[in-house]
């Protein structure tokens, strides 16, 4: 791409989609907590201030660091276009990234170049409108299998939050030695112990840290699994 047609792209294109992508983006926002504010506000359903701060503590202890790690590892492979697509509509990590990694295969397109970008929107697009259509199903046809579920299996749910952290601490896990492993088992462990003293001391505060125990507790052994796989695969030689 020489001088000339890259100001154009710059001019033409990457401009256009910033500009598109922020209003989308800030549109996106405004609707998700309308409803929220409407039903608090002008229908008078308020939430208890205290069970509020509980679920934000408890999201920012359990996916805050994402927030930041997310954004920055997949912006080289989505592009300015894709990244606006994709935390708009999610499931970046499972779906999104997948279905671009395989378009820029088969384009053999090189990671970072304005030619992989445009590819990846064709990908994030497919899978958009595949994952739209099987979730239009899913949906309609998803709350008579639930409807249909014994007790003992839909009581079963209540252990998918305990069972994502442990994937994630297995994943983490797998790339450090067994003493790690213990180690942060015992950290999330011992945090939960502190919670637990805490809410003996102050009640207040107690039932607010009590509510985003498992988030809190997991943050701190995944930050130590991340550290310690880090550190392990510092030491092993190229």
């Amino acid at each position: 791409m020489n001088g000339t047609e890259r100001v154009d792209y710059d001019a033409a294109f990457s401009r256009r989609v910033h500009r598109i992508g922020r209003l989308t983006l800030s549109v996106a926002l405004v609707m998700s907590f309308s409803i929220p504010v409407y039903l608090s506000v002008v229908l008078g359903h308020g939430v208890d201030t205290t069970v509020l701060a509980s679920g934000i503590v408890f999201a920012v202890s359990f996916v805050g660091v994402i927030w930041v790690i997310e954004p920055v590892s997949y912006f080289p492979v989505l592009g300015p276009v894709g990244t606006y697509m994709s935390f708009l509509s999610g499931n970046i990590g499972n779906m999104r990234m997948p279905a671009v990694g395989a378009v820029q295969n088969a384009l053999g397109t090189e990671a970072g170049s304005r030619r992989a970008e445009l590819a990846a929107v064709f990908g994030l697009v497919a899978s958009t409108l595949t994952n739209l259509a099987i979730l239009l199903v899913v949906i309609v046809g998803g709350a008579a299998l639930v409807s249909a579920l014994p007790a003992s299996i839909l009581g079963a749910f209540s252990y998918a939050v305990p069972g994502i952290i442990g994937c994630m601490i297995v994943t983490f896990g797998s790339k450090m030695g067994l003493r790690h492993i213990i180690i942060s088992i015992v950290i999330a462990v011992a945090v939960i112990q502190a919670i637990s003293l805490i809410s003996a001391a102050a009640p207040g505060a107690g039932r607010l840290l009590t509510t985003g125990q498992i988030g809190i507790a997991a943050l701190f052994g995944i930050a130590y699994a991340t550290w310690a796989a880090r550190r392990e695969q510092a030491r092993t030689p190229a």
